[in-house]
């Protein structure tokens, strides 16, 4: 690297962890405030939310890196032509298009950086924060089931216990009438919440009997029990609180590829775009770089155009990249191209615009 490469690579970092920092507190707040009733409930500790945020990092970056990189790299570049550097570069024979070197270095460095994010660290980090909020829910829901006090927020589910703690319930009555023709009586000596295989809630009791009408009989069925498991719908009470159940952005690359290697042609095609979509992003990081000098070179607006032609430049790619991904998902374009459709939209119109500055020559800037 030549002196004036380091000096604008110095000029495009600074503001680019700046965005970086911001747009990444950004999102963390918004996802703070979308599962605030589970995040602030009686049974969260702030260590629990500080892990919960920080393996949710990985993921927001997946989003954030594309527009924290252009919008350093816009100005990174738009400070040297503000302050005539670039003017004073082109009087001495150096054509703007020059400049972009510098960008296309940090925008494949970032991007490599960005793809193992996207499809080894996010991944990891989203199962991680799944696990941690279903415990966090688990904990609140044994919170929210007091000592003397009915709990009736499971449909077509009462519970009771005498005594209700950390340690788990005791003198517990449970009434299931989910189905009204044959009503289900559940005593039992005590019983504490559990985690089980699916993912989801059970309820694991000890010590007790069942009673149950049988329907269409006069029979009335009594069984005891050492040991019992019930689920009485709390996976799905699980599910519905926790709105990172079910991400497939959780799902590591081999994984989504046996998943395209199942099932019918259009999910096939599903799991193929999407695979490509999670490296699509990354790469696109390149093409946004491109854009940087042509914008901060022909620029005359100071710092507010920069900021606007970003943002019109982010919204432009993401929408792309949603009307590819769909192009992809039918069929109409292959999965592949379907998902970089944006970035090559990006890339064309980055290389015509540093065509006319290479014509314009070192006067392009003025």
């Amino acid at each position: 690297m030549t002196r004036l490469d380091r000096y604008l690579a110095r000029e495009i970092l600074l503001p680019f962890a700046a965005a970086l920092l911001f747009l990444t507190q950004l999102l963390l707040a918004s996802q703070l405030l979308a599962q605030a009733d589970v995040l602030f409930g009686g049974g969260v500790s702030p260590w629990d939310v500080a892990r919960i945020l920080v393996d949710l990092v990985p993921h927001l970056l997946e989003y954030v890196l594309p527009v924290a990189f252009l919008l350093g790299a816009v100005l990174g570049v738009g400070r040297l032509a503000e302050d005539r550097e670039v003017v004073a570069l082109s009087s001495v024979g150096v054509s703007p298009v020059r400049l972009v070197r510098v960008p296309l270095l940090l925008g494949g460095a970032v991007s490599l950086l960005a793809l193992f994010v996207a499809l080894v660290v996010a991944p990891a980090g989203l199962r991680d924060a799944r696990q941690r909020v279903d415990d966090v829910i688990r904990r609140n829901l044994q919170g929210e089931i007091r000592s003397g006090v009915f709990y009736e927020d499971i449909p077509g589910i009462t519970l009771h216990a005498a005594r209700a703690g950390k340690d788990g319930f005791h003198d517990l009555l449970i009434a299931d009438r989910t189905n009204p023709s044959a009503p289900v009586l559940v005593f039992a000596r005590s019983g504490r919440l559990e985690a089980n295989t699916a993912g989801g809630l059970r309820l694991v009791l000890q010590d007790g009997e069942v009673h149950r009408e049988e329907p269409g009989a006069r029979d009335y069925v009594v069984a005891r029990f050492v040991r019992a498991t019930a689920d009485l719908g709390l996976g799905a009470t699980l599910d519905a609180r926790n709105q990172l159940s079910g991400s497939a952005f959780e799902l590591r690359p081999w994984e989504i590829l046996r998943a395209a290697g199942e099932g019918s042609p259009g999910e096939r095609r599903y799991w193929q775009t999407f695979l490509w979509r999670r490296i699509a992003v990354p790469l696109g990081i390149l093409a946004l770089g491109l854009l940087a000098v042509p914008i901060s070179a022909m620029r005359r607006g100071g710092r507010a155009f920069g900021y606007g032609v970003t943002l019109f430049a982010v919204v432009g790619y993401y929408t792309l990249l949603r009307i590819g991904e769909g192009l992809g998902h039918d069929g109409t374009l292959p999965p592949w191209l379907g998902a970089n459709l944006a970035n090559l939209t990006v890339a064309v119109a980055a290389a015509v615009l540093l065509a006319l500055l290479a014509r314009r020559g070192t006067g392009a800037v003025r």
